[in-house]
């Protein structure tokens, strides 16, 4: 803010100074130019009204010639035109003429001087008179005795064309005469229209055709026996320099001068002298220990950030503040505040520019302050440590060293580890191109290169000689792991380097844990045997006891009949579940070897899930257990067995009712997927489950390890081999106490 009002203060400085380096634009080109345009447009509407018909600027400016070529102009080689005639050229260069050129020099005369300031044009021999205005300007051509007070303008210029188009007068009125009218005249001295007409297109002098005929082509700008008048009252004179709003180029070229004027006058020096100081007090501030800006978080900008961004501001900035210096002088902002709020009085004008310009200044010097700022832990980290750790180039090169270095490794590990497996021909090429380089090095050494050679070939003997010890080496390793194995160590570790043999560890790894499941696979299938010899044994000789036991109760006489009934219920009910384990024992069997024919047909699962459920409705009620279903309404379509899968639920509900823990609830959940659908049973176990998942789906395997519930143990062996016969799969987890099933189609 202090910077600010000091800049702020330099204003009327500023403004004394660039009074002497502006160059008023009524004496520029770009306003000559307008005058130049005006001249041959206006010279065509006096014609007009003199000769009281249409006349075309063609006919005034482009002069074409026709004529025939000669034997010496066909000698010198000449470019024909093809498929062109001399009338269609001429229509060419017309229609260039007065639809575009001169059209678009009337759009600016009308758009531009018109509006800017007064014009008059006089013809010589029938004295009519064209102008824009109700003041007698034709005075200052009929009158040229008046005395300054009598001319009602403050600017003018004055041109008249005698009968050969020859500028006979120049008078003018300016501030500076004499620089005006020199302007003026080697201005209108210039060939303009030649050049805009070839910028619209571009022609030739002479065409040459091939019948023949040769067209030429001449481009005039004098008007002839006419007077020309531009003026500006002091008022129109004082409002063209307020034009800043205005879209034209007259008033974008009065801005850019009265801009470059307050450049020379210093401005942008001030500027800087400013902002060097904020610099240094920034700088000083982060010494004090009390002041700890620059080390919060969002200081820590990248150092080329920081570095582009105050070359913004001490340039691009700078140029706009430049802008902001010159609009505040030239009263720029009075006449915005006239246009775009009529509420505010005119007494605030001068505080709300001064606010404007405080807070662009305070916006500017901040953030020049607050880049400063970011350079502050340099008296904390060092140079070094500071460019090392916030520049990005820095980084990158870093980088890039650490890569070539590692790239240097990486090559020498290669060598030490190619594989011999595989193709080598890649690390071959590196190394021989090594070579070449290092070769080609020393044969540019002249005679200095014979050392050279003998010292490169020690280091290289050195080199191969560390190379085969390192092969030696992880040969030796390789050999080892191998006999170990060999000799039945199934547990061996393969965590040596084995180098140039690495490709053989993952091959040997492969062998020894195939090894290892072959052994595993073997134990876990005679254990299996085992327990299916025991477990078979034991299910089918209890009944058979019950059975045999019976019959002799039976053979008693003296049996009543009541007694006689009963033993034969007993019996009826082994024998039942005699030929249940019997039927589920081949049952599985038969899916287990996939001997089991399918007969898929079109099953609504959800429907079908509902259906088992009331099937065992009462035997749930009985087990006092409570079933939540979140299943989809709509069906879901399935090609499956029907009776294969009734049965894998039949299997699984049973399989709940019997270990549950009762008063507890059974979740079954069902969930529509884009292949199928997915199938989630939860129940908390009655009894402890200290038994892996997968084991629970095994042959012969209950929940009830003590074996006292009823049941073959193939209730979810079955419903797994039928699943999966059917494309399924049929996961088992327990976590804690709870017993969870999952089933996807």
């Amino acid at each position: 803010m202090l910077a600010a009002v000091v800049f702020i203060a330099f204003y009327p400085v500023l403004e004394k100074q660039s009074a002497s380096y502006y160059t008023d634009s009524l004496r520029g080109n770009d306003l000559l130019r307008i005058l130049y345009q005006s001249n041959l447009v206006l010279y065509k509407s006096i014609l007009d009204k003199t000769e009281k018909e249409e006349i075309s600027y063609s006919d005034l400016y482009l002069v074409t010639e026709r004529g025939k070529i000669t034997w010496e102009e066909r000698e010198e080689g000449l470019w024909f035109e093809n498929e062109r005639t001399a009338d269609s050229v001429i229509k060419e260069l017309e229609e260039v003429m007065n639809d575009q050129l001169m059209s678009n020099w009337k759009n600016e005369t009308m758009n531009q001087l018109a509006l800017m300031m007064d014009y008059c044009v006089i013809d010589h021999e029938s004295g009519e008179i064209i102008k824009n205005t109700g003041k007698e300007i034709e005075k200052l051509y009929k009158e040229k005795n008046l005395s300054g007070d009598e001319i009602p303008y403050v600017y003018y210029v004055m041109m008249s064309y005698d009968e050969k188009g020859n500028l006979s007068d120049t008078s003018v009125r300016d501030e500076k005469p004499d620089e005006l009218l020199k302007s003026v005249q080697s201005f209108m001295a210039g060939d303009w229209i030649e050049r805009a007409f070839k910028n619209q297109l571009y022609y030739k002098e002479t065409y040459y055709f091939e019948n023949g005929e040769k067209l030429s082509i001449q481009l005039v700008d004098k008007p002839k026996g006419v007077t020309f008048i531009y003026a500006l009252t002091k008022e129109q004179k004082d409002n063209m320099r307020m034009m800043w709003n205005k879209n034209n180029d007259f008033a974008y070229r009065y801005r850019m001068e009265m801009r470059n004027a307050y450049l020379e006058a210093g401005t942008m020096g001030i500027y800087m002298a400013v902002l060097t100081a904020i610099g240094l007090a920034a700088l000083l501030l982060t010494r004090n220990k009390k002041y700890c800006l620059h080390r919060f978080g969002i200081c820590k900008m990248h150092l080329e950030v920081s570095l582009f961004s105050m070359f913004c501001v001490f340039f691009i900035f700078g140029y706009m503040i430049v802008g902001l210096v010159c609009f505040t002088n030239s009263g720029y902002f009075p006449e915005v505040y006239q246009n775009y709020l009529e509420f505010l009085p005119e007494v605030f004008y001068p505080a709300l520019t001064v606010l404007i310009n405080g807070a662009a200044l305070v916006l500017v010097f901040g953030i020049w302050y607050y880049l400063v700022t970011t350079f502050g832990e340099v008296f904390d980290i060092g140079l070094k440590g500071f460019v090392k750790e916030r520049s990005v180039i820095v980084k990158f090169i870093t980088r890039v060293a650490g890569g070539v270095i590692r790239k240097k490794e990486a090559f020498k590990e290669e060598i030490l580890h190619v594989d011999l497996g595989g193709k080598a021909e890649k690390t071959i090429w590196k190394f021989v191109f090594v070579n070449f380089l290092l070769l080609a090095a020393i044969s540019f050494m002249w005679i200095f290169g014979w050392a050279a050679l003998v010292l490169y070939s020690f280091i290289l003997y050195c080199i191969l000689k560390k190379y085969v010890k390192k092969i030696q080496e992880q040969y030796h390793n390789l050999f080892a792991a191998t006999r170990s194995i060999a000799d039945g160590n199934l547990q061996t570790e393969l965590d040596k380097d084995w180098g140039v043999f690495e490709s053989y560890k993952e091959e040997l790894s492969k062998i020894q844990n195939g090894f290892k499941a072959a052994v595993d696979k073997e134990v876990k299938s005679q254990k299996m045997k085992t327990e299916l010899i025991t477990n078979v044994s034991h299910d089918l000789k209890t009944p058979l006891t019950a059975i045999t036991t019976y019959i002799e109760l039976l053979e008693d006489e003296r049996l009543s009949q009541d007694q006689r009934m009963e033993y034969l219920t007993v019996l009826k009910k082994k024998s039942e579940r005699l030929k249940f384990l019997i039927e589920d024992l081949f049952e599985v069997s038969k899916a287990t070897s996939g001997n089991i024919s399918l007969t898929p047909v079109d099953v609504d699962i959800c429907n079908l899930m509902r259906q088992v459920y009331l099937e065992y409705e009462d035997q749930v009620e009985e087990a006092d257990l409570i079933f939540r279903f979140r299943i989809p309404e709509e069906k879901v379509i399935l090609k499956l067995d029907s009776q294969k899968t009734y049965r894998v639920f039949e299997n699984l509900y049973v399989n709940i009712i019997k270990y549950a823990m009762p008063h507890t609830r059974v979740y079954v959940n069902a969930e529509k997927t884009e292949k199928g659908i997915e199938i989630e049973l939860k129940n908390m176990s009655a009894a402890e489950l200290n038994m892996a998942p997968e084991d629970l789906t095994e042959r012969f395997v209950r929940g009830d390890s003590s074996r006292n519930t009823e049941g073959s143990g193939l209730g979810l062996a079955i419903a797994r081999s039928f699943v999966e016969l059917q494309g399924g799969r049929l996961q088992v987890e327990i976590d804690g106490d709870l017993f969870k099933v999952n089933i996807s189609w």
